[in-house]
């Protein structure tokens, strides 16, 4: 018993570290600063550019004067041209979310994972000029394949501590709700601009904030704030 016992602890462990992106067991990652003097967040966007909704989310952060951090998937890019050059006349920061996003990227060999990665930096090379240094591994899974890939890259992999499950959601009162219930000094937001209602509940959330003295920097920013700490 005691053996079984200790397997299904391993393996719990196992699992958990290779889910929860902020173990940082396999791949060290920036999840937010834990312990923040200042009401700051920093907001992050998966999975586009996607249209219409990605054009609605920048016309919010435009609106509110806030720049976001966009994690685009490689192949959405050509496709969607304008609208991931609008990101960057925006000023807004990319990131490689690989090229083509497969759930089953934490499956794949170091060698296809990579491959994944590199076609991702040379599509957003190829429209912004320039290759972005953040990455967030699709679904935020890491594992000891996804650590030996990225040893060929010298990128920052960015978590986050607050998800509001917004793909699942069924509107933008419970995105919005989730999310500032879960906000805290530091704190870095995960959200998807290809969810039709994110422009709303981005909109309650910026109110929030302002009003609550929160101030939205850019994830760079946030990022020096741990190395001060």
């Amino acid at each position: 018993m005691l053996y079984i016992l200790i397997i299904i602890l391993v393996l719990a462990f196992l699992v958990w570290s290779a889910a929860d992106i902020s173990s940082g067991v396999y791949v060290k990652t920036f999840c937010g600063v834990k312990e923040c003097d200042e009401k700051v967040v920093s907001l992050t966007f998966d999975d586009g550019p996607e249209p219409d909704t990605t054009e609605k989310v920048l016309e919010v952060l435009e609106k509110y004067d806030v720049k976001a951090t966009f994690f685009c998937i490689g192949k959405k890019i050509e496709p969607n041209c304008e609208i991931f050059k609008h990101i960057i006349t925006f000023g807004h920061t990319l990131g490689n979310h690989s090229f083509h996003h497969n759930d089953n990227f934490s499956l794949l060999l170091p060698s296809r994972m990579r491959d994944e990665i590199e076609r991702c930096q040379a599509e957003i090379k190829k429209h912004a000029g320039y290759e972005p240094r953040f990455f967030r591994p699709p679904l935020g899974v890491t594992n000891p394949m996804l650590a030996i890939a990225l040893r060929t890259f010298k990128f920052d992999v960015i978590g986050w501590n607050v998800r509001p499950f917004d793909t699942s959601a069924k509107n933008a009162e419970e995105v919005s709700r989730r999310v500032i219930s879960k906000i805290r000094p530091g704190s870095v937001v995960l959200m998807h601009d290809r969810m039709p209602f994110t422009p709303e509940a981005l909109e309650t959330i910026l109110d929030w904030l302002y009003a609550n003295g929160y101030r939205v920097v850019p994830l760079e920013e946030m990022m020096s704030r741990q190395r001060k700490n």
